[in-house]
């Protein structure tokens, strides 16, 4: 059963990346469909083995959140809506919902559901060591193959998606993404863990080293130290395609998370100034390539980044203005997953004449949509993990379980800088792809006492 999870979870992050990021309905329903189906048989096979590979409060917030969506899509009376959400514009005879468009909000549900379901099967996953390895090296095969489609998109100037010619962001690095900042934040959440592994490999090339005296020849000839150059090799691929995507933000907060992982392995007692040393040779190799390739139009597109967030009515600081008009009218109940585009239009003077689709901020793009109770109890345990998983990382005895919870920790702090200025949580790829990073960081009570897998 573990194995066909971890092959489930391995193929449906990957399919939704590889299809537009999951943005076409059509190709995520097959994924949905997957996801549902594998998640029937665990269920069906025994319900208290399942609970073995979670914790209580890991069951407790999936469920509080989708049963605030399933309650926006409640037919209530129009009486109890208005004294619920002050809205006056109610039919008498009507059924409304809480939420103010339905179908959005139910085909957002599918999305979210699929999101609980990638939580938990990373948690299965995450229990035996070689299954764990095995998903983090998918996860970076996949980003390699991003990176480098992205980079013969870039350097080429082959702008196409398998047979579709791109429409928009004609001169950046996209991959299989419509949109340079989702790809970037693909890419963000995948690097850490070539960085976390690169670690990885020092401390056993280091205890290696320790154990016998070796000649140069059978040093170099090690398969922890070509495993060592082949993950700098690939952080530095990431790299590169993060940067020439030119998604502002993305630079930023891929960029940060980095720095954390840099202090943190700096810091550690595990790495100590081999780690500071091997974070100062992936930075100058990342820099001498940028330079090789020509850094010209990543330094063009931070020369305009006051305009994007100027006062003006076409700029995202225009779009913040009139969101928080509608986080003050539907403070408590939201106005439904998935509704923003319908209802900023109530409000909308940003872009005027012109479709907004998102906020361009997932904290306040989901405190309108689910409320900002809902919003507190999504991100509240987010930053939890987070926390645990940077003590995981400091405190836990075996080399395995500290590099796992490094990688989690930056893919944790880029999405949440990410998100500051974009909606990659939104984005059906990106969302199952953080949700498994959770369920990752989220270390089993038994694991967590016994330093299996460590």
């Amino acid at each position: 059963m573990a194995r066909l999870v971890e092959v489930t979870l391995i193929l449906g992050v990957g399919f939704a990346v590889l299809a537009f990021g999951g943005t076409e309905a059509p190709s995520f329903a097959l994924v949905q469909v997957l996801f549902f189906g594998v998640a029937a048989v665990v269920l069906a096979r025994g319900r208290e083995s399942f609970l073995k590979f979670t914790t209580p409060w890991a069951i407790a917030i999936p469920t509080m959140l989708t049963a605030v969506v399933l309650l926006q899509l409640c037919p209530l009376p129009s009486g109890v809506v208005q004294r619920l959400t002050g809205r006056e514009d109610l039919t008498p005879w009507a059924n409304p919902h809480l939420s103010i468009e339905p179908f959005s909000t139910r085909t957002h549900i599918l999305i979210l559901l699929s999101c609980i379901v990638a939580f938990y099967f990373a948690q299965m996953v995450r229990k035996d060591r070689d299954r764990t390895m095995r998903l983090i090296a998918a996860f970076l095969v996949l980003g390699v193959l991003e990176a480098l489609y992205g980079l013969v998109q870039y350097l080429g100037g082959w702008q196409k998606i398998y047979f579709y010619t791109k429409q928009f962001d004609l001169e950046e690095a996209t991959g299989t993404y419509i949109n340079r900042n989702h790809y970037a934040g693909m890419l963000e959440m995948i690097l850490p863990f070539s960085l976390a592994l690169l670690f990885h490999e020092y401390g056993k090339l280091r205890r290696a080293g320790s154990a016998a005296a070796v000649t140069i020849k059978q040093f170099l000839l090690r398969q922890t130290l070509q495993r060592l150059v082949l993950c700098l090799s690939i952080a530095v691929v990431l790299f590169a395609a993060l940067l020439f995507s030119r998604s502002r933000m993305g630079i930023v907060a891929g960029s940060a998370s980095l720095l954390v992982i840099f202090s943190l392995a700096g810091v550690s007692r595990l790495h100590g100034k081999m780690g500071i040393f091997l974070s100062i040779l992936f930075v100058a190799i990342s820099i001498c390539l940028a330079i090789w390739i020509g850094p010209g139009p990543i330094v063009g597109r931070f020369a305009d980044v006051q305009q994007e967030f100027s006062t003006s009515e076409q700029s995202r600081l225009s779009i913040w203005r009139d969101a928080q008009t509608l986080v003050r009218q539907d403070p408590i109940f939201g106005t439904g997953l998935g509704t923003f585009p319908v209802a900023y239009t109530a409000v909308q003077t940003a872009f005027p004449g012109q479709f907004v689709n998102h906020a361009h901020n997932d904290y306040l793009e989901l405190a309108i949509d689910l409320g900002l109770p809902a919003a507190l109890i999504l991100f509240g345990p987010i930053l939890f993990i987070l926390a645990r998983t940077v003590r995981t990382f400091l405190f836990a005895p075996g080399l395995f379980e500290r590099s796992v919870a490094l990688g989690c920790a930056g893919s944790i702090v880029a999405i949440l800088l990410h998100s500051l200025t974009d909606f990659n949580l939104y984005i059906p790829a990106n969302a199952i792809l953080f949700s498994a990073i959770l369920g990752m960081a989220v270390r089993p009570q038994r694991l967590a006492a016994t330093g299996e897998a460590s």
